[in-house]
């Protein structure tokens, strides 16, 4: 199991999960503020961390920010309703999901666990490096070798460039291939649309690129055969951004 560092200025949640993730063996060290949360990040090495953004002494979005400076630790933001603006900025920041308040205990041990799982797939005890502010970096594909990736009865063979389903081709565009790479390099990840954009055009992109971000995805999941209702591949997060989901 795993060391989970968790900052939060509320006691309720403090002992909530302190309680559901020392149940199933993992070793929980917690924070109420933003500066001792930096402390323990720093000197525990916590192999995850779950973060507030709203903490008495600080911003979340910079906590994040500070974290990455030194760490890529997952980090997993503990959001309350209504603050998407801020919640998509720290992940920008360099976090790599958010569970939003008030959560079942059920679904943060399953979250803890797929990052944890994640964090372990590429290799260095933390997700693939995040520039604040900027897109991912590169990491290692889910569901095949560093080549080709299989999804059920679809195949994506990065070194051909070549998109199969059911051993029949697809013909993916240039733009419609780099956004199925960007999502491709952090399975079960969300990856805001700031993030996507940064990948598949350039930083420059601002949020007049969304628009013709939607207009690819929608033809790229028309292409692989997925339902934006009933997602196999690519799941939107509302106000957020993508993840890839798409399983062996």
């Amino acid at each position: 199991m795993a060391q989970v560092l968790v900052v939060d200025d509320e006691a309720q949640i403090l002992t909530a999960v302190g309680r559901g993730l020392t149940r199933v063996g993992h070793e929980v060290v917690v924070a109420r503020t933003a500066a001792d949360g930096l402390a323990a990040a720093a000197a525990r090495e916590p192999e995850l961390i779950l973060l507030d953004l709203r903490l008495p002494d600080g911003d979340g979005i910079e906590v994040v920010r500070r974290i990455r400076a030194f760490s890529q630790v997952p980090i997993l933001l503990l959001s309350g309703a209504g603050n998407d603006r801020t919640r998509v900025a720290a992940l920008d920041a360099g976090a790599d999901d958010f569970i939003d308040k008030p959560f079942s205990m059920e679904e943060l041990r399953a979250r803890v666990g797929a990052a944890l799982r994640r964090a372990n797939t590429n290799g260095n005890g933390g997700p693939a490096a995040t520039a604040p502010g900027g897109a991912p970096g590169g990491g290692a594909a889910a569901g095949g070798n560093a080549g080709v990736v299989t999804c059920g009865e679809l195949t994506i063979d990065h070194v051909a460039r070549q998109v199969r389903i059911s051993d029949q081709p697809v013909r993916l565009t240039p733009t419609e291939w780099r956004l199925l790479e960007a999502l491709l390099a952090h399975p079960g990840r969300l990856l805001t649309y700031t993030q996507v954009i940064a990948a598949v055009w350039s930083p420059s992109h601002g949020d007049e690129a969304r628009d013709s971000l939607r207009a690819h995805l929608r033809s790229l999941r028309r292409k692989l055969g997925d339902d934006a209702g009933a997602p196999r591949y690519i799941e939107t997060e509302p106000g957020a951004g993508y993840r890839w989901i798409g399983t062996t």
